[in-house]
């Protein structure tokens, strides 16, 4: 799994970040995929859910939209962000964003953990998350904008139950444990609604949160070590592929 960071530069006026909907940006990720590989881009546009990625939107301290942070999570995801970020960059086409225009001006890539990595993650009873970016749970008709520790590994269980090679498998019933032993201790949390679309708004919370397990064997404490990490990765909650739910760990 990789970070692929793509950083901005406005053709006239700053990316104003208020004129920015969720949607509006995964429209323009798949946008400029398949101006670069049309083939490949269709193939993650059908992928099925959960898809092998997920991004977060780079703002500068004045709302000025800089860039995105795309996290790819299988190497053939890895190869079309890279390829589609360096091509823009060489090329220097212009990108289009609620009427605004821009060049990609620069591509870095990070590797971060293998899966055989994650899978020899050492066992811990305590961590801090930081939420990024607005993050909920689908809860009924609606979404539940609270970390409860079942809803916030959820999402990184099932990625990895859905890209890990088949013989790294994660303890049984893993998740009951989580939901079981898996405390919140002390938080600094606060709601944020951002715009998806024009006509549909989403709440979620941000700030950090702190974990303890309870109990729980080697096998399960590992396995919440390396989830934490895949999290940083894949997101958590609803919306990870529109830049929701972006955490990484403290």
């Amino acid at each position: 799994m990789h970070h692929i960071t793509l950083t901005f530069t406005p053709v006239r006026d700053p990316i104003d970040g208020r004129s920015v909907t969720a949607r509006g940006l995964h429209g323009m990720l798949f946008n400029i995929l398949q101006q670069a590989d049309k083939e490949e881009s269709d193939w993650l546009h059908r992928h099925k859910p959960p898809r092998p990625f997920s991004f977060v939107p780079l703002y500068t301290d004045n709302g000025t939209l800089a860039g995105m942070r795309l996290a790819a999570l299988t190497d053939r995801t890895t190869a079309l962000f890279r390829r589609t970020g360096e091509w823009f960059q060489k090329q220097g086409h212009i990108c289009h964003l609620a009427g605004q225009e821009f060049i990609i001006d620069d591509v870095r890539h990070k590797p971060g953990p293998s899966w055989q990595q994650l899978a020899y993650s050492q066992p811990t009873r305590q961590m801090g998350l930081r939420f990024i970016s607005p993050t909920s749970f689908k809860q009924g008709p609606g979404h539940l904008p609270l970390p409860l520790p079942g809803n916030v590994f959820g999402g990184p269980v099932r990625i990895w139950e859905t890209f890990a090679p088949p013989m790294m498998r994660l303890p049984n019933d893993w998740l009951d444990w989580c939901r079981q032993e898996v405390f919140i201790t002390r938080h600094h949390i606060e709601t944020v609604t951002v715009n998806i679309s024009k006509q549909e708004s989403f709440t979620g919370f941000v700030g950090e949160v702190w974990l303890d397990a309870h109990y729980g064997e080697e096998a399960d404490l590992c396995a919440w070590q390396a989830l934490a990490d895949l999290a940083a990765f894949c997101g958590v909650g609803h919306k990870t592929t529109m830049g929701m739910g972006a955490v990484e760990l403290m």
